[in-house]
């Protein structure tokens, strides 16, 4: 087992451990004893995962004397909405949770940031700890304190910064997850190698598309060095005023062709797009040498992921989706590129030129 630690300088209260490994979450029950006293708890979960793992967690818990009430509601991106955060709300009225009470987040994605941001508002913050149980939220979503929702108009433009308690991340929950989610974390993983791990970049490149596989051995240490880097960032910037940014690597295309697809593509499907969007964007701007371009695509493609824009989406609707998403300011777009395998810059390119860029690549 790893554990890493998220260390919040300014707020050393705050700072929280994660860990990876192959059944950690065994420890579930003294992990929660151990970082504070609740006075009720909450498994919030969808409806997939609630008869695969969170029933489980449930009785677990109960044998260990921590009686966590079940909160469910549907899978899948559309869930992502403030009416479900909501719902979520009266359910803890209606079951008396008060500001001691502990939520716990058992899923993907959407459970992590429903159940956050659930938990940053009701009662003006409560605590929750993240177990998230898709390689995506393994890497990424799940740390960070980065909660939020969706409108019609854009990804996560509602949403708080409210940070975890705990994290931990089980390999073991993986094995149910179909070869196309596990895609979906990898998109994340290259996107961590490429802008802080060059070793973690060689080690996916060396192994290749067997890592799709949930029993390869490599599995905890590539987890654990995604998340890693996640770690590293967050400690340094919580809220994104400078070095936080370089985590939208693939990032700024990507959400933009989520919302101009209307969620049609997957967030790991849009990522890796955008990731090949700004690897190009790289060698024209940051200096990226063509056979590292050539390797870091290479290396997309081969874990099946896409590297070049979907040619039914226009470049004026990419920029729209840009600007509702508040990453156009004053004519210009504030890029993510790497100037080299783990380095990351962050540039500024004018509307016009991006779109003449966008354009050219979808020719």
């Amino acid at each position: 087992m790893q554990r890493l630690r998220l260390e919040l300088r300014a707020e050393t209260d705050r700072s929280y451990d994660v860990l990876v490994g192959r059944g950690v979450l065994n420890d579930l029950h003294s992990e929660i004893k151990r970082i504070g006293r609740f006075s009720s708890f909450g498994l919030v979960t969808d409806d997939c995962v609630r008869p695969l793992l969170a029933e489980q967690l449930q009785t677990k818990l109960r044998a260990q004397n921590i009686h966590a009430e079940l909160l469910s509601f549907p899978p899948g991106e559309r869930a992502k909405n403030m009416e479900t955060v909501l719902q979520l709300c009266h359910q803890l009225i209606a079951r008396g949770f008060d500001r001691s009470s502990l939520l716990i987040a058992v899923g993907g994605g959407v459970v992590g940031d429903v159940a956050g941001f659930a938990a940053a508002i009701y009662m003006r913050g409560i605590p929750y700890i993240q177990v998230p149980t898709t390689l995506l939220a393994q890497v990424d979503s799940a740390i960070g304190g980065k909660t939020g929702v969706d409108l019609p108009s854009g990804k996560n433009l509602l949403g708080a910064f409210h940070q975890p308690l705990l994290v931990m991340s089980d390999p073991n929950v993986l094995a149910s997850l179909p070869v196309e989610a596990k895609r979906e974390g990898f998109a994340e993983i290259i996107k961590a190698a490429l802008i802080a791990d060059p070793e973690l970049f060689y080690l996916l490149e060396n192994e290749g598309a067997h890592l799709l596989d949930n029993a390869s051995e490599m599995m905890e240490t590539i987890i654990s060095k995604a998340a890693d880097v996640k770690c590293r960032v967050v400690s340094q910037d919580e809220r994104e005023s400078s070095l936080r940014r370089i985590l939208n690597f693939g990032h700024t295309v990507g959400h933009a062709l989520e919302t101009a697809s209307q969620y049609i593509l997957t967030h790991g499907q849009a990522v890796a797009a955008g990731m090949g969007v700004a690897i190009r964007f790289s060698q024209k701007w940051a200096g990226l040498d063509q056979s590292e371009a050539e390797r870091a695509l290479k290396l997309i493609q081969g874990l099946g992921l896409p590297t070049s824009l979907p040619g039914d989406i226009r470049s004026e609707s990419i920029l729209s989706a840009l600007e509702q998403d508040k990453k156009i300011q004053g004519n210009m777009c504030h890029f993510v590129l790497i100037t080299e395998i783990g380095q990351a810059v962050i540039k500024p390119i004018s509307v016009d030129e991006l779109k003449a860029s966008l354009d050219k690549l979808k020719q």
